[in-house]
C-alpha cells in the first residue's frame, strides 16, 4: 500500500534498510506458461517484450535505453537484465524510430512489455501482468548483457512528506529524509550521485505541476543536504508525465478523486554508484 510507504520507512530503514530483505537468489515463477525468468539477485531486474501474433512481415526492433534487445517477430519474446530503476523503452520499424516511453523496473520482478501493432509501421508498447502462453520462441538475437546493480531505487508517498499542494516538507517528511540520510552514512562507504524526482497527479495545469513537483524535489534535497551526507544531489520536476493510477474518474479536486490519485503523487529517489567497501 503506497500510502503508507513515507510512515513505515522510518522503522523499516531501521530495521530491514531500504532495499527490504529479498533473498540473494530467487526464481522467478512462470507467467502463463509462456516464459520463465531465470534466478537473479536482489539488485536485479528484467525486462520481457513479447508479441502475440501479427504480420510476418514486420521485424520490429526493441530498445532499452540505447541497448537493441531483440528484433520480434510474431510469437517471439526478448529478454534482458536491467537494475531496478525508471527504464526508457523504445519499438524501431524500418524508417519508424519509435517513441520513447518510461517504465519503472521493480527489483527482484519481470516486466513484461507487449508490442501492439497500431497501423501504419507503428507499434504500441502495453504494459502486461504476464506473457501470453501462445508466445514460445525466443528472438534470434541473443541477449548476453549482465547489468551492474550498484543503486537503490525508492519511491515515497508525496502525501506523508507534504500537505496537499505544498512543498514544505511536514515533520513526518523532514523524520523520513532524516531516517533515509542516517542510512547513507551509516551503511555505504561511498555514493557517486543522488538523482530525485518529484511526481504529481493530474489535477491542476502542466506549469503548475512541473513547477511543484520540482519545488517538491528540491526540498527533499535541502534536507538530505542538511544531514551533510556529502552527496552531489540533482533535482527533477517530472509534473504528471510518469502517473501509475489506472481509472481515477473525473478532473475536478473532489475529496474522491485526490484520493484515488494519492499513489501518482511521489517522490523517487536514487542513489547511484553505492560502494559499500573500500576498493
Amino acid at each position: 500500500m503506497k500510502v503508507l510507504i513515507g510512515r513505515l520507512l522510518i522503522a523499516s530503514i531501521i530495521a530491514f534498510g531500504v532495499s527490504g530483505c529479498i533473498p540473494e537468489k530467487q526464481v522467478m515463477k512462470k507467467k502463463d506458461l509462456g516464459f520463465s525468468a531465470p534466478g537473479m539477485s536482489d539488485k536485479e531486474s528484467m525486462v520481457v517484450f513479447y508479441r502475440k501474433g501479427g504480420d510476418s512481415a514486420q521485424a520490429p526492433k526493441v530498445w532499452v535505453g540505447n541497448r537493441l534487445i531483440g528484433v520480434i517477430l510474431p510469437n517471439q519474446y526478448a529478454q534482458t537484465f536491467v537494475c531496478p530503476t525508471r527504464i526508457s523503452v523504445r519499438v524501431e520499424n524500418g524508417l519508424n524510430p519509435g517513441v520513447e516511453q518510461s517504465y519503472m523496473a521493480l527489483k527482484g520482478q519481470v516486466l513484461y512489455l507487449e508490442l501492439q501493432d497500431v497501423g501504419d509501421g507503428m507499434y504500441a508498447v502495453r504494459k502486461t501482468d504476464g506473457i501470453s502462453k501462445d508466445v514460445v520462441e525466443h528472438s534470434d538475437i541473443l541477449n548476453r548483457y549482465k547489468p551492474l546493480c550498484n543503486s537503490e531505487y525508492i519511491e515515497l508517498n508525496a502525501d506523508t512528506l507534504f500537505a496537499f499542494n505544498k512543498s514544505e516538507l511536514s515533520p513526518e517528511g523532514v523524520n523520513t529524509i532524516n531516517a533515509l540520510a542516517a542510512k547513507i552514512k551509516k551503511e555505504y562507504f561511498s555514493v557517486k550521485k543522488i538523482r530525485i524526482e518529484g511526481h504529481t497527479d493530474r489535477i491542476g495545469t502542466d506549469e503548475y505541476n512541473d513547477a511543484l513537483s520540482l519545488a517538491r524535489a528540491r526540498s527533499v534535497a535541502s534536507q538530505l543536504k542538511a544531514n551533510n551526507i556529502g552527496v552531489a544531489i540533482d533535482s527533477f520536476g517530472m509534473g504528471e508525465r510518469h502517473p501509475i493510477t489506472k481509472g481515477c474518474q473525473g478532473d475536478k479536486a473532489t475529496p474522491q478523486l485526490i484520493k484515488c490519485l494519492a499513489p501518482d503523487r511521489r517522490v523517487s529517489i536514487e542513489i547511484i554508484g553505492i560502494q559499500n567497501t573500500i576498493r
